[in-house]
């Protein structure tokens, strides 16, 4: 049945294609939509690596696109675990692979689920990837391998994709200069699946990290997941508690891949005005030089 959102319901836009489970995003429609990429991206010895997050049934839909994707002649390297879509986008760029899959409907309600496609080059897939993606929706067959066939053959092969990118982030940070820091950090997962990687990365300094709001809940404690005022409450009543005295507070989204703060007092500081900051750290403290490409969407800040 094709749907008014488009061919079966399934429309992509920005980075792939959202929309509620059970509704359009049905098993049945994950499994034509990974068709269409397999179609898209087929080639000899490709290699995709597929994550997924704590979404409900984003396990199930990342093992039925890994099934399609191997049948395809796509190998595919399938998170052992849940995990933030910069995981996906790191093994990619990392392992030189073809491209990747995240299934997450990142910061959207609850009740929808998505499929993100990471293109060859570890970013978003663009415009002409989609279009073309979109294209190819029913044009062909489903074809499928059972899930145990897959592993033995060697064409799913479970992976973790966390290893790599704790060890390169760990190496990014300059872990020496924050082994004295006495700084205390309050870090709102949102129910997310950044849970405990910053604690993780920052082992063996000296900051206090307290983490709220953890822990898997595919309803989000009843907020949309994504860092913005309106589904703050419980880190701006935190970050005006003169008693536990936080210093700020990180916040990130369900599949963390976007990020907010709030500081003392309960003011908060969106992702532009975090990278601003960011970006004068890297000239007054790192002493960089370049160039800084941006998006039209982001903050003016960064061209002052």
């Amino acid at each position: 049945m094709v749907r008014k959102g488009g061919k079966m319901g399934i429309k992509f836009g920005t980075d792939g294609w959202r929309a509620i489970i059970s509704q359009d995003f049905t098993f049945e429609n994950v499994k034509i939509a990974s068709q269409a990429v397999a179609d898209h991206f087929k080639a000899k010895d490709a290699v995709f690596a597929i994550g997924y997050d704590w979404r409900f049934l984003s396990e199930k839909y990342a093992e039925l696109a890994a099934e399609v994707l191997a049948a395809n002649g796509i190998r595919v390297l399938l998170s052992d675990k849940a995990v933030p879509t910069p995981l996906v986008s790191f093994a990619i760029k990392n392992k030189k692979l073809s491209g990747g899959l995240m299934l997450s409907a990142s910061h959207n309600p609850p009740y929808y689920n998505g499929l993100k496609i990471k293109a060859p080059y570890a970013g978003t897939a663009d415009e002409g990837i989609t279009k073309s993606v979109e294209s190819l929706l029913g044009k062909n067959p489903v074809q499928s391998m059972e899930f145990k066939k897959g592993i033995e053959s060697g064409m799913i092969v479970l992976t973790d994709l966390k290893k790599d990118y704790m060890k390169f982030a760990r190496a990014y940070i300059d872990l020496k200069h924050l082994k004295n820091a006495k700084v205390n950090v309050l870090v709102d997962c949102m129910h997310g699946v950044g849970d405990g990687y910053i604690p993780e990365i920052l082992k063996g300094t000296k900051i206090k990290i307290t983490q709220m709001r953890t822990g898997r809940d595919t309803l989000f404690g009843g907020v949309n997941p994504e860092p913005i005022p309106k589904n703050l409450e419980a880190p701006f009543k935190a970050m005006k508690d003169k008693k536990a005295g936080y210093d700020i507070c990180i916040v990130n989204d369900g599949d963390a891949d976007r990020i907010g703060a709030v500081i003392p007092g309960g003011k908060f500081m969106g992702a532009g005005q975090i990278m601003a900051l960011l970006l004068l750290h890297f000239i007054e403290d790192r002493h960089w030089k370049g160039g800084v490409v941006k998006t039209v969407s982001n903050t003016t800040l960064i061209d002052l």
